[in-house]
């Protein structure tokens, strides 16, 4: 809910898919994943700076892009610089979690919330860990 979609076209090294982060969503939004209410889950988020960074279209690098990421109402990342986290732009990364339960309605929902300009994502890959 929420956010744009954008498709990019940069390649990307050092990623085992790099098409995963050809595309993402930006803004201010939420996904409401649905599972089954009794297990636990990891989710590993996909990031990786297409805008911003010397020579991107963003120009600026470290502190253009600052955001939190909620899980179910509780931080899971805080004042998130993906460009200050993957070393440059162009570079993927990725932040896992574990041991994730559903809400009360069988759903992992994750707010991506700006500080500095907007929040990016480029997947969220959601791993049954078993009940």
């Amino acid at each position: 809910q929420g956010g744009v979609q954008v498709q990019r076209y940069d390649i990307i090294s050092g990623a085992k898919d790099p098409e995963l982060y050809q595309a993402e969503r930006y803004g201010n939004f939420t996904y409401a994943i649905p599972v089954v209410s009794e297990g636990r889950y990891t989710a590993n988020l996909h990031f990786c700076e297409n805008w911003f960074g010397p020579g991107r279209p963003g120009r600026f690098g470290e502190g253009a892009r600052i955001f939190d990421v909620y899980y179910n109402g509780r931080a899971l990342l805080r004042n998130f610089d993906i460009f200050k986290r993957a070393g440059g732009a162009l570079k993927p990364v990725v932040e896992t979690f574990h041991n994730l339960e559903p809400n009360a309605q069988g759903k992992l929902v994750f707010q991506f919330v700006p500080v500095e300009n907007y929040a990016a994502v480029n997947a969220i890959e959601i791993l049954d860990e078993g009940r």
